[in-house]
């Protein structure tokens, strides 16, 4: 019973597409030039937010399909899933990228150093870019769960956790 219940509750929390068509142009536009071939292409809009001190902070609950601030890709580039943030004007904030590799050994000793040690480290972990998916500023997404308890830990590639989200 526990497992239909966290559906019901995750599927009143999920996103709502926008039609392609709703999205200005520049912003279709700058994504398709930099992204000419990908797959499985959704896109969602998102409300105002502090990018300039929170663009690795993206919260995909948070969705805002009528006249939202932000436009959301998700799409698969090379079998590996992305997220990419564009203002309305089309600059993109943020990259997304689904790490495919170990996390960094400083992250990973932070979190062995931290109150979250005994924690589970989830399969799915991100590489969030500032701007560019090329661009040195990063930060790393890493779930850790114990029992029902779950938070979304933010750590630069140096180990220092900037932020904790629950949930």
């Amino acid at each position: 019973a526990s497992f239909s219940q966290k559906a019901v509750e995750k599927a009143d929390k999920h996103q709502v597409k926008i039609n392609k068509t709703k999205i200005p142009a520049v912003v279709t536009e700058t994504y398709y030039r930099e992204y000419p071939t990908t797959a499985l292409e959704s896109w969602y809009g998102y409300p105002s937010f502090n990018y300039e001190n929170d663009w690795y902070g993206y919260d995909p609950f948070l969705s805002q399909p009528d006249n939202p601030e932000y436009y959301v890709v998700e799409f698969t580039k090379e079998k590996t899933p992305h997220k990419v943030i564009y203002t309305k004007s089309g600059k993109k904030i943020a990259t997304y990228r689904m790490l495919n590799s170990d996390i960094p050994k400083a992250v990973a000793m932070a979190i062995d150093q931290s109150k979250y040690c005994t924690w589970k480290i989830a399969a799915e972990k991100e590489e969030i870019f500032r701007d560019s998916d090329q661009d040195n500023i990063k930060v790393y997404k890493i779930q850790v769960t114990k029992g029902t308890e779950k938070h979304n830990l933010f750590y630069t590639s140096n180990g220092e956790l900037l932020k904790d989200r629950n949930g």
